[in-house]
This record gives structure tokens, C-alpha cells and sequence, in this order.
């Protein structure tokens, strides 16, 4: 009993940054005219969205007011016999920020009153945290797409992977790497962690963008608060008020306010057709107030997003979002504050990554009629004035999926054309809930005089429990490659290499048979902090400690298979049939007798990350007036464990698979077990699978890893223990940090700050090929051999055309060495730290708020980032001459609607700014510059007379990685001029017009990577890459949206 009482006391601890980072605090010191601290002073605080709360101030003279929600109508009342009262009105509290009050207190009698309109600065002397934070003014005022990602992309250093013009993007996700990472991103919504369980660093849903009050981000300097030390994101919602409120807003986008490319410039690009809106609406409402004034208010907000668009390739693109929320916050007595938020976002997606190979896309839906649901409830509690406690409990479940466009019920069995490099009648498929449930638990105590200094002292505790359901694979757990135009078997016997369909007519075609997987992953984390930050004077030291341990956990799994008979399953209903569709009688069953159904039981690995992660922060007044602040801080980070960490826990023979070549002989396009052939792996000849008595007659031991894999050929439904042998020693990637900042006050409301980070990253994750029975790992470039050199240029001999190999030329490939054969088991670890990658950066930040009547907010940013692989940081060496020392680039948006393209800029520049006009004109714009990302090459290069069957091939670098040819420079601006129009005395209607990418730029944003082809060295055939360089996204013409809304 004793133990449970304690463990409910330690849970009961709680409100942390991200908590803090919701809403923001204001500190003040009394004083009298001399400068002398006044304790004793009754001081009240007075805001719309609260009850008034009264403090009294320490024997220091200081006071707090915690957890406020941010605005800028507050107002402190300072009181005490003797002196007049004193009155600051207009407090401005910022997310995550501490807003410094100082009263100065004149000799008087109390029924006098001072009434002064506060200085709020525009520097925090005790926070170390790079923070970008958008406030509602800017958010509505500026000419934004209007979306989460689009703010994301203002923060200084923060690259995008795609440039969102007028909404054209604000269907999907945007991926983006910040500080030389695109991992370890945190996404919290009113304080409480939302990102994404499985696609760790996406956010678990879309937005109403008119339910946020303030989006805060954090880049670098994370206190202990933050597990990870990539880009936090903290949205914050709206709340009822004691004023009755009602908004709401209708935009418009439409093709006919926007350019076009002309036919030549469509040709210049070699294109079917480019990036453009159809049309976007976004419309919705809200409406809040309170229940009871001073103790309970309600907020609620529906919102809708129609994006139609076109892509590239000419096919459409087309997104649905339907957002709903609600709020309660209540304040049932003096010192207690409650919330409770549900937010729920339905989208549906019509062609999501549609490309030129598959130019169709997949449809996208949710899992919940209403859409992904977001649950949050938080109850904290101020005792006294130095005590705070709270604690807090979210839940979110981003679940969705996605069916190609052309077979959205997975009626058909795909083909792919390898020649046109298409996908024909159907494609992958998947669906996945993503249940997370988080709890979080602080307590915060204050010590004005402790030992000769304040001190801040924070205990916190965590747990997170992160879920995924899935069920995946391709119509039928089968699909079909065909049309092969390079040498894939010897078809004649004549011991070379042939293209069947180029040397023989015949169109060899090789099917593959695949598992359709069904189950859950689930990760867990536990996590405890401690951090003081003391203040001395002018100086303040941030100390810090965190500890998580995280842990897997997989559920039961079923590989579905070949179905040789109708089963109920949700999205596996039409298998039988398409298998009887494509196969003839008696062929199914042979097919599932030789790659059958598994199932397998859950299973605990017992298997923990455990992360020990200290926080170092100091900042010093340079001048003791608060406008020039040094900053320092060091850190280390661990990450996440997403769900899909577990899977290599799985039983053996889940994951097994098995190919075909099939000669459809008699042209009836059906799959016959008599046509089926294996390829002997040494030779390339092929062979029957199956003999005419009917037994399979496949060579296993010769052809593992090339026909078939993973699985006991002898007992094909037997489990075995996991492949996967995990180093004890596995654990988390980690970041290192060093940050140095100085942040100066020009003026009132007018900052600038300078940042250096440098960053460190290592540890990263490793997979290796294993035999246990040997304990070999092949982890290093011993088991390598040198296969040959590039040749200075290579010929394409159907057309003539020369193709250099550029600085490549003459360097040496590599392959595995004869001797090394295949295995089914691997060997997860880190790499050593050899293998690391380095950051180093400086931002120019500046920001003027909203006053006599401009607002102006910018950075410019100047970075590296280099890989290094040292001796023992790699283990194939054929691309360490072109990778090693040189610039490392994350590949972005492959899982997220867009063609992968590696982002990386050495500058960014990012100004955006708001004048008010008389007559209630408002005019603002932003400009976005960037240098063009990196454009790889490679060639790939075969040899079918070296003498491991395993290893003939290898692809090399053209020359170093990150020089060479790039896309573009992206340059682009936005405009927007609005009308307000006054509507009594607190009703405004406003009026916009948004120009967007206002010069009609149309750069090139996106392009398929260098790839010349694959040259067969024993044959001297060059076979080019048809789609090398390929464009997939130009800028999105000048368009125009046209909107109204209103506030009451």
C-alpha cells in the first residue's frame, strides 16, 4: 500500500515544458523609487482568460503568475499601505516565454493609482532555447498558405522539402530537416505529445488553421523537458474568453486567378503537364464564451479544406479535410485551473503520389468516420507562491491508409512494366492505426533565497505508450514484373546473359510472391528529470538530468499468403478471386503448398533503450538591464523508438518470399504451374519448377536469396527465433549539442540575436548480414573485393550516344568476395563512432512586434554538414572516396506524397513583415530564398563473371557527393493587402487579397536523381535509365486567393 501511495504521489508531480510551452509565465520584481525590494506587496492579476489571482510578494520583492495563456491584456495591480497603488496594463505573454514585470512603487496613500502601459521585452534572460513563436496577428495577417507546415518553414534554419504556393501543398505533410537532421522532431498540441507513433516526427493529423492561438518552435537549446533535440513544434488552441465570441472565414483559390505555362515553356521542361491549382475553399467557424464568468468557459470550431490540384504528370490531386474541436477550461477554485480539448481531422486524398511510374496515385482515408481523434485533459494547481503542480493525459490515433487509385477495392493483380518503368492495373497497399496514449507529471518549486540565489526546481515524469496496427502488401500477395529491356537470364544455354524479349521474342516475365502481413508493434517509454535553474544576479545557470528507457513489444502477426479459398478479411475480400482470375485450376494450391500461411504468437523482447541525457545552460546580462543577453548551452539527446522498432523481433519464417520466371507459353495470360521456372544462381540457365509428375523440384540450398528466402523450405509454416540477432549493447542515436547565442534589444519590441550551433550525430543504426553459426557479421570492408574500374565513358550502342562517368572515372568497385553466401539472419547495432555526421551553422535572427503600426520578423542562415566514415565507419568502400568529408544531405518526401529528393541548402533567407495603412488598410508580404538542393549520380554497374553469384553488381557515385549540378536557387515572395472593416465596437470584418510566388517563378523543385543507367562490363552493353533527371515538381504559377473574415 505504501508503495502504491508513493508511486501515485510521484505521478501526481507534474507540468513540464511542453506543458509550459502551451502558455507562458510572468515573473516581476516590487520595488520602491530607491530601488529597494518590496515584500509584503499584494499584486493581482487580471486577464480575459482568467479568474484574478493575488500573490503576495517574497522577501526578494518577487512574484509569479504561471501557465498563462498567451494574449496581450493583462494587467497587475500592485498594492501595499503606505505606497500608491500601481497598475501595468497590456502585459503580452508568449508561449514558452517569461515576461519580466518590474513595479516601481511611489510613496503615496493607496486610494492614489498609477496606471502605466507596460514594457514588455523582447529578449528572456533565462531561457536558452532558439525559439521561433507565431502569434495570432501574424498568423492571420500574413500571406501564408495556411498551414502548420508553412509557419514551420519561417523558423530561422528550417528547410522544407517542398515550397506551398497558395495551398497547392496543404494536403500533405512537408517534411523538413532542421540543424543538420530530419528525425527527431517532437509535435505536442496544448502541452501535450502528439507525434506520430509509428512515423516518428510526422504530426498525427491536419488543422483548422483558425483553431491555433500561437505556433511555437523550438530548434536548438532544449531544456530537459524535450527527449529529442530535433525541431519541437507546440501548437496551441484558442479558448473561451469572458467575452462572447464568433469567427469565421470563406477563402478562395481558383485556377482562373492564377498563370499559366505556356506549350513551349511546358516543352522546355520535357514535361505532360505542371504543378497548379484547380481550386482550394477554406471556410469554417468558431464560436466561445463562457459558461460561468471567471470560473468556466467553452470554445468549439469546425473548419473544411477542399484542395483540388494537378500534378506534373497531368493527373489530379485532389484532398478533402474536416476538422472539428472543442475546449473546456475551468477554474473550480482559487489556485486550480482544468482543460479538456478533443480535436478530430478527416482527410481524404484523391492520387497521393502520383508519379510518372505511377501516374494513378492511391486514395487515402482515415480510420474514424470523424476523422483522427485528439484527446487531451490537464489539471494543475498553484499552492502558495512557490509551488506548482499539474498533470496531464492525451490520447491520439492517427490511423489511415492507402489504395491505389485505379483498384481502390484491390480487385486486380499489379504489373510492372520494367521497360516503361510504369505500374499497370494496381499497386501496394496498406492500412495502420496508430493508437498513442501519453502521461505526463511535473512539479515545479521555487525558492527565492536559497543559498544566496533563486532557484527553479523542476521533477518530472513520463510515460508514453505508442501503438500501430498494420496490414499491408499487394492484391492477391502477388505481382507481376514484364517487359525486361537488360539481361536478366541465359535463355538459350549458351552461357551468357540474355534479354529474352531483344534477342528471342519472348517476354519473360517474373512473378513475385509476397506476404500480405497483419499485425501490431507497440513501443513504450519511461522517463524521470530533474533540472534547477538558478539566478544569481545577472547570472543564471541551467542544470539538468533525464533518463528514459524505452522498450519494445510485438503482437501477434499473420503473413497472409497465396489464398487457395475465400476468407472474411476486411481488405483482403477479393483475394481468392483474383488469384482464380490469373492462375489455372490446380496452380494456387501448388503455389500455397510451397509458401503457405504463418502465423505467429506476441512476444516480449525484453530489449531497452536506455538514454542518459544531461543539460548544461547559462545566460549572463551583459549590462544588467535585460537588452543584451549571452547565452550558452550543451546538451545530449537521445530519440525516439518508433513502433516499427519491434518488427525485428519477429518470428523466423514470417517475412518469407519467393519468385518465378514465368513463360506464358500459350499466351492465355494466365499463370500455370507449367510455366513456372527457377534460375540456377550460378549459371543464370533456367530450369522447371515443378516436373511433370507435379513435384517441385526448385534447387533450395543453391537458389536462397535469389528465388526464394526466409523461410524453412523443409517446414514452411515453422517459426523459428527471430533472424534479427539485436547487440545487446543497441541503443538509441544520439546528438550531441553546443550552442552559443547573443540575443541584444535595439529597441523597445525590436530584437536581434546571433546563433552558432554545432552539432554532432552518431550511433546511427546498422544492419549487417549474419551466421550465427559462425558468428560472422559482415561489418567491414575485409569481406570486399575489388570487382574492376569505371570506365571513362560508356555507349549506348542502340543509339550511339557517349555517357561520361565524370570523376568516377577510373576509381575501383567492389563486391563480396567468392565464399561469402547468403543468409537469411542479420546483426542490428550501431556503427562505432567512426561513422558520424557534423554540424555547424549560424542564424541571423530579428523580430519587431506588432507596434506603431509594423511588425517585421526574419532570419538569415549560413550552415554545413559533413559526413565522416573514419576506418571502420563503413564496410563496402566502393563510395567512400565520393562521401567521405564531403556534405550528407536527408532524403525527404518519399513518405509523404512527393518523389524522395536529398535537401540540403548552405543558405536560407526568411523576412516577412505587416503595415498598417490608414482607413484600415493592411498591407504584408514574405520572401523565402534557398540555394537549390543536390542532384546525386550514379551508375550502376554489372559483371555476371565475377565469382559470387550473391554480389556481380555494385552502383558508384559520379563524382562527390553534394558538388556538381544542383536544381535551381528557389526565390519566391508573397503579398497580401486586407481591408478591415469595424463592426460596432468589437466586431472587425477583414477583406484580403493574397498574391502568391508573386513574380511567376517557375523553378524546379524536384527532380528524379542522375542515374545513367547499369553497364554490363562482361558484355560491354550500356542500357540508360530512361527517367534520369526526370522533373516531378516546378514551382506553382502566381495565383491569387481572394477571402473574408470576421471576429466578434
Amino acid at each position: 500500500m505504501k508503495k502504491a501511495l508513493m508511486a501515485l504521489g510521484i505521478l501526481f508531480l507534474a507540468i513540464s515544458l511542453q506543458a509550459q510551452l502551451r502558455t507562458g509565465n510572468i515573473y516581476g520584481t516590487v520595488v520602491d523609487t530607491e530601488g529597494n525590494p518590496l515584500p509584503g506587496v499584494s499584486v493581482t492579476l487580471t486577464g480575459p482568460t482568467i479568474a484574478p489571482m493575488t500573490t503576495v510578494t517574497s522577501a526578494e520583492g518577487r512574484f509569479r503568475f504561471l501557465s498563462l495563456f498567451p494574449g496581450k491584456e493583462y494587467a497587475v495591480k500592485a498594492e501595499l499601505q503606505g505606497f500608491k497603488t500601481h497598475v501595468q496594463s497590456d502585459i503580452i505573454v508568449s508561449v514558452g516565454a517569461n515576461t519580466e514585470v518590474k513595479i516601481v512603487m511611489e510613496m503615496g496613500r493607496i486610494e492614489e493609482e498609477v496606471t502605466v502601459t507596460a514594457v514588455v521585452p523582447v529578449v528572456d534572460t533565462k531561457k536558452t532555447t532558439v525559439t521561433h513563436s507565431v502569434n495570432y496577428e501574424m498568423l492571420q495577417s500574413l500571406p501564408t498558405a495556411r498551414d502548420p507546415w508553412v509557419i514551420l518553414q519561417t523558423a530561422p534554419g528550417i528547410l522544407v522539402d517542398r515550397e506551398n504556393i497558395g495551398g497547392n501543398e496543404s494536403g500533405q505533410q512537408s517534411g523538413y530537416v532542421s540543424k543538420g537532421s530530419s528525425g527527431f522532431t517532437d509535435w505536442s498540441l496544448d502541452g501535450v505529445r502528439i507525434s506520430d507513433p509509428a512515423a516518428t516526427g510526422a504530426s498525427p493529423t491536419y488543422y483548422d488553421f483558425d483553431v491555433f492561438e500561437e505556433i511555437n518552435i523550438v530548434t536548438s537549446g532544449h531544456d530537459v523537458e524535450s527527449q529529442v533535440g530535433g525541431v519541437n513544434i507546440n501548437l496551441v488552441t484558442r479558448r473561451g474568453t469572458n467575452r462572447i465570441s464568433l469567427g469565421g472565414r470563406f477563402y478562395l483559390t481558383d485556377e482562373k486567378f492564377q498563370n499559366k505555362l505556356s506549350t513551349d515553356e511546358i516543352k522546355k521542361y520535357g514535361v505532360l503537364g505542371y504543378n497548379r491549382i484547380i481550386e482550394i475553399k477554406d471556410f469554417g467557424f468558431n464560436v466561445g464564451g463562457p459558461l460561468i464568468k471567471d470560473r468556466f468557459w467553452w470554445w468549439g470550431s469546425y473548419g473544411v479544406q477542399e484542395i483540388k490540384t494537378t500534378m506534373i504528370t497531368g493527373t489530379r490531386d485532389d484532398t478533402y479535410l474536416n476538422n472539428l474541436s472543442f475546449k473546456i477550461n475551468f477554474q473550480p477554485f482559487v489556485g486550480n485551473r482544468a482543460e479538456f480539448f478533443v480535436h478530430a481531422g478527416k482527410k481524404e486524398k484523391f492520387g497521393r503520389s502520383a508519379s510518372t511510374d505511377f501516374p494513378a496515385g492511391w486514395y487515402q482515408r482515415g480510420k474514424y468516420h470523424f476523422g483522427s481523434p485528439i484527446f487531451k485533459l490537464q489539471d494543475e494547481h498553484m499552492f502558495g507562491n512557490n509551488l506548482f503542480l499539474s498533470v496531464k493525459y492525451g490520447f491520439t490515433d492517427a490511423g489511415f491508409g492507402m489504395s491505389p487509385m485505379n483498384d481502390v477495392e484491390l480487385k486486380t493483380m499489379a504489373f510492372y512494366n520494367v521497360e516503361k518503368i510504369l505500374w499497370e492495373n494496381s499497386q501496394w497497399w496498406f492500412f495502420s492505426g496508430r493508437p498513442h496514449h501519453y502521461f505526463q507529471g511535473q512539479a515545479t518549486y521555487y525558492n527565492d533565497n536559497l543559498l544566496g540565489a533563486s532557484h527553479e526546481i523542476k521533477f518530472g515524469v513520463e510515460y508514453d505508450y505508442r501503438g500501430q496496427d498494420y496490414v499491408s502488401g499487394y492484391p492477391g500477395n502477388m505481382y507481376v514484373e514484364y517487359n525486361f529491356n537488360y539481361p536478366i537470364v541465359d535463355w538459350n544455354g549458351d552461357g551468357k546473359v540474355d534479354i529474352p524479349k531483344t534477342d528471342f521474342g519472348v517476354d519473360l516475365k517474373l512473378l513475385h510472391l509476397l506476404n500480405g502481413t497483419g499485425g501490431k508493434y507497440l513501443s513504450h517509454g519511461y522517463t524521470g528529470y530533474i533540472s534547477d535553474t538558478l539566478t544569481y544576479k545577472r547570472l543564471t545557470l541551467k542544470l539538468g538530468f533525464r533518463y528514459d528507457r524505452q522498450k519494445a513489444w510485438l503482437g501477434e502477426f499473420i503473413s497472409y499468403r497465396i489464398f487457395t479459398e475465400d476468407m472474411d478479411h476486411p481488405d483482403m475480400k477479393n483475394y481468392y478471386e483474383i488469384v482464380q482470375a490469373n492462375t489455372t485450376a490446380g496452380t494456387a494450391e501448388k503455389l500455397a503448398a510451397v509458401y503457405p500461411r504463418v502465423k505467429a504468437p506476441s512476444r516480449d523482447p525484453k530489449h531497452y533503450w536506455d538514454t542518459f541525457s544531461p543539460r548544461l545552460g547559462l545566460t549572463y546580462d551583459v549590462f544588467g538591464d535585460g537588452k543584451t543577453i549571452v547565452k550558452l548551452s550543451g546538451a545530449i539527446f537521445g530519440e525516439f523508438m518508433s513502433t516499427w522498432q519491434a518488427w525485428m523481433w519477429a518470428y523466423g519464417g514470417l517475412w518469407g518470399w519467393m519468385d518465378f520466371w514465368w513463360y506464358d507459353a500459350n499466351k492465355d495470360g494466365k499463370i500455370d504451374w507449367k510455366e513456372l521456372y527457377w534460375a540456377n544462381q550460378d549459371t543464370l540457365s533456367l530450369y522447371r519448377a515443378w516436373n511433370d509428375a507435379g513435384q517441385f523440384v526448385g534447387n533450395y540450398p543453391r537458389e536462397e536469396g535469389y528465388m526464394w528466402g526466409d523461410f524453412d523450405p523443409a517446414n514452411p509454416t515453422k517459426l523459428e527465433e527471430p533472424y534479427y540477432t539485436i547487440d545487446p549493447n543497441w541503443t538509441a542515436q544520439r546528438t550531441r549539442e553546443l550552442l552559443f547565442s547573443v540575443e541584444r534589444e535595439l529597441f523597445p519590441n525590436f530584437g536581434v540575436a546571433l546563433d552558432l550551433t554545432y552539432r554532432i550525430y552518431d550511433r546511427f543504426h546498422a544492419e549487417f548480414w549474419y551466421w550465427p553459426d559462425t558468428g560472422k557479421i559482415l561489418n567491414n570492408k575485409d569481406y570486399y573485393m575489388v570487382a574492376g574500374t569505371v570506365p571513362a565513358t560508356v555507349v549506348d550502342k542502340t543509339t550511339g550516344k557517349s555517357y561520361s562517368t565524370d570523376k568516377a572515372a577510373g576509381k575501383q568497385w567492389y563486391v563480396l568476395k567468392p565464399g561469402i553466401s547468403y543468409t537469411p539472419y542479420r546483426y542490428y547495432t550501431n556503427w562505432n563512432s567512426d561513422r558520424n555526421n557534423v554540424y555547424y551553422g549560424l542564424d541571423f535572427r530579428f523580430f519587431k512586434r506588432l507596434s506603431n503600426r509594423w511588425m517585421l520578423s526574419g532570419s538569415f542562415s549560413l550552415q554545413n554538414q559533413v559526413q565522416h566514415y573514419g576506418e571502420k565507419g563503413y564496410a563496402d568502400p566502393t563510395n567512400i572516396w565520393a562521401l567521405e568529408g564531403q556534405i550528407y544531405a536527408p532524403s525527404l518526401g518519399g513518405g509523404s506524397g512527393k518523389l524522395s529528393q536529398p535537401a540540403f541548402s548552405r543558405w536560407l533567407v526568411k523576412i516577412d513583415g505587416l503595415y498598417q495603412l490608414p482607413l484600415g488598410f493592411n498591407v504584408s508580404f514574405a520572401l523565402y530564398g534557398r540555394q537549390g538542393f543536390i542532384l546525386p549520380a550514379t551508375i550502376t554497374l554489372v559483371d555476371y563473371r565475377l565469382p559470387n553469384p550473391l554480389s556481380r553488381s555494385n552502383t558508384i557515385y559520379l563524382r562527390p557527393y553534394g558538388t556538381g549540378e544542383r536544381l535551381p536557387n528557389m526565390w519566391y515572395a508573397n503579398f497580401r493587402v486586407e481591408k478591415m472593416i469595424a463592426m460596432g465596437e468589437r466586431g472587425r470584418a477583414y477583406m484580403t487579397a493574397d498574391v502568391f510566388n508573386l513574380f511567376n517563378s517557375h523553378t524546379m523543385n524536384r527532380r528524379r536523381a542522375i542515374n545513367l543507367g547499369t553497364y554490363y562490363v562482361d558484355t560491354d552493353r550500356f542500357v540508360p535509365y530512361a527517367r534520369s533527371g526526370e522533373p516531378n515538381e516546378i514551382l506553382n504559377p502566381r495565383v491569387v486567393r481572394f477571402g473574408v473574415r470576421f471576429e466578434f
